[in-house]
């Protein structure tokens, strides 16, 4: 190929994708900015439930919108070909342009659009829409209670997330008094419960005397229709893992022989797993627990520690494999102590320094309004007591950590394998020693079983990150739902795997057979020292009774030689 060619080469990569890309041909055509981002349920900028409808709204020409006030920026709008008739149902319809206004701004659902009023079946034209309430008192985070214009306040969203719902009305009805926080969030007293906007919507309601006096009061959905069926099964399958994972560790503290540098780090590595997905399942079950508050705060950021320390732990697992396969040598007894110190170092260590930037970044890094919802983690802002999934601070803090464990579980395990290869091949043809072929069967059981936990982990977490990138509005996110289930139940596959294999059930066998049968030795050799002990003191008794008479020789006993 020629220098001309060479220098050509870039216009022709261009035109290439220019022809083949269209997304990119639309992005250079300034007259059509907006498509691109049609590309079906993939990759729109933001969630339906984070949007308005601005179709019919202000365009100015660097392609932002005006909507109620706030100017939503280009990189935040959207084509989208699809709608939420609820917060699980999704219907298709044409395509129209649609702006992430909540994440410039506190959002709040409105059961109907405004100026309407839900008559029991339907939202129906009020007869005045003059009249129609735009006061709210909100809590602000000092717990300082104020009176404001829910429109300056928040970014209405005309959005009903559930159908059967319950009316709040504590003019009529005291004990349904309710609070809303600057966040959106709302507190119901009666139930003490925190509802997202996802669980409620304000709906306009008359006065108590029936008068044309309106408020603003919420109706909230049925208790966990909003909180998501898939969410709640995983809580339980996750309940359900964690007694098989006790009784895992169990096994392998009782079995001497599993006492050994692999069956410590999984040990460590299944503590991680119960404990975050004890608290995990807490989080999500308990509707009762404040958002706001500290317990919430302190449950996100433990949870999201152990369950680093988790992923640490099975890293070391992977490298510990690929670090006994080096050479074919033995194990070190008098270094294996300083190996596991070394390791705990680096698997509780390391997720310290996650832990402290997430909280740092949290806690203390002021990033602009429209940043919040995608950079900060989320644990404890109010909405969440768990990293904020729904957003770029899912993968940021969260799955990018897991996927560099991943890759290089991955390529351990890769050489491990190889290596494994290579001394097969050697003791084809050179006939090795007894006992280094034991060892390397030995090690190649271990590498078996824990490619089967690394494919157990790393496959399921693996289409989880995937299904992060899909999302959960996309026709495709069921289909992941099962990787979900199969993370839940890890504490049940890792039982199956390492407890219920038949050199593990024979150790069981012959350590409960070594107890009993020493136990009943111990008994044995009770009654026979006992019987001796007797005997001992029969003996000594005749012994000091002969002391006290003269000697006589039986006439017997005494010896002729004739």
């Amino acid at each position: 190929m020629t220098t001309t060619h060479l220098k050509r080469l870039p216009v022709i990569i261009l035109i290439f994708i220019f022809i083949f890309v269209p997304e990119l041909w639309a992005y250079a055509s300034s007259d059509e900015l907006e498509k691109m981002h049609l590309r079906g349920d993939f990759h729109t900028p933001c969630f339906f439930f984070q949007t308005v409808n601005i179709t019919a709204d202000n365009r100015f020409a660097n392609g932002s919108y005006l909507h109620d006030g706030v100017i939503i920026p280009h990189h935040l709008i959207g084509v989208y070909n699809y709608i939420y008739k609820d917060a699980v149902t999704q219907t298709r319809v044409a395509p129209h342009i649609r702006g992430c206004i909540c994440k410039l701004k506190p959002c709040v659902n409105f059961c109907c659009p405004y100026g309407q009023m839900h008559n029991g079946t339907e939202c129906v034209d009020s007869s005045s829409e003059s009249d129609w309430p735009h006061s709210i008192n909100v809590t602000f985070r000092n717990g300082a209670q104020k009176t404001v214009d829910v429109f300056r306040q928040f970014a209405v969203v005309p959005f009903r997330p559930c159908e059967s719902m319950f009316a709040l009305d504590p003019q009529t009805y005291p004990d349904d008094a309710w609070q809303i926080f600057e966040n959106g969030t709302l507190y119901v007293e009666s139930g003490e419960l925190y509802l997202t906007r996802q669980d409620f919507c304000m709906l306009t309601t008359l006065d108590v005397n029936d008068t044309s006096i309106r408020y603003l009061n919420p109706a909230n959905c049925e208790i966990g229709s909003g909180r998501g069926t898939v969410k709640i099964i995983n809580a339980y399958a996750m309940l359900f893992s964690i007694p098989f994972m006790v009784l895992t560790i169990i096994v392998y503290l009782a079995i001497p022989e599993l006492r050994n540098q692999h069956g410590k780090s999984l040990v460590c590595y299944l503590l991680g797993l119960i404990v975050g997905y004890s608290l995990m399942s807490v989080g999500a079950l308990n509707i009762h627990m404040n958002v706001m508050g500290i317990e919430c705060k302190v449950l996100g950021y433990t949870c999201y520690y152990f369950f680093m320390a988790a992923f640490f732990w099975l890293n070391v697992i992977s490298f510990d494999l690929w670090h006994n396969f080096r050479g074919t040598r033995g194990i070190n007894r008098s270094l294996e102590k300083k190996r596991f110190i070394m390791y705990s170092l680096y698997s509780w260590g390391i997720p310290v320094l996650c832990l402290l930037a997430t909280w740092y970044i949290q806690e203390f890094v002021d990033m602009p309004d429209h940043l919040k919802d995608d950079l900060k983690p989320g644990i404890g802002g109010g909405h969440y007591c768990w990293i904020n999934m729904t957003t770029w601070a899912g993968f940021i803090y969260f799955f990018t950590p897991i996927m560099f464990i991943i890759v290089a579980n991955i390529i351990m395990f890769v050489m491990t394998a190889l290596k494994i290869h290579r001394v097969q091949k050697e003791m084809a043809r050179i006939m090795a020693k007894e006992d280094s072929t034991r060892n390397l069967k030995k090690e190649k059981d271990k590498f078996g079983l824990f490619l089967r936990l690394f494919l157990v982990m790393g496959v399921t977490w693996s289409l989880e990150i995937i299904s992060y990138f899909v999302g959960p509005e996309s026709k495709w996110a069921k289909i992941f739902y099962a990787a979900d289930i199969c993370n839940a139940v890890q504490g049940f596959l890792i039982f199956m795997l390492f407890v219920m294999k038949r050199k593990v059930k024979q150790l069981i066998t012959n350590r409960y057979s070594s107890v009993r049968e020493t136990s009943s030795s111990n008994q044995r050799q009770s009654q026979y020292s006992t019987r001796t002990t007797t005997s001992s003191m029969g003996n000594l008794a005749n012994s000091v009774l002969s002391s006290e008479k003269p000697l006589i020789k039986p006439l017997e006993s005494v010896t002729s030689f004739d």
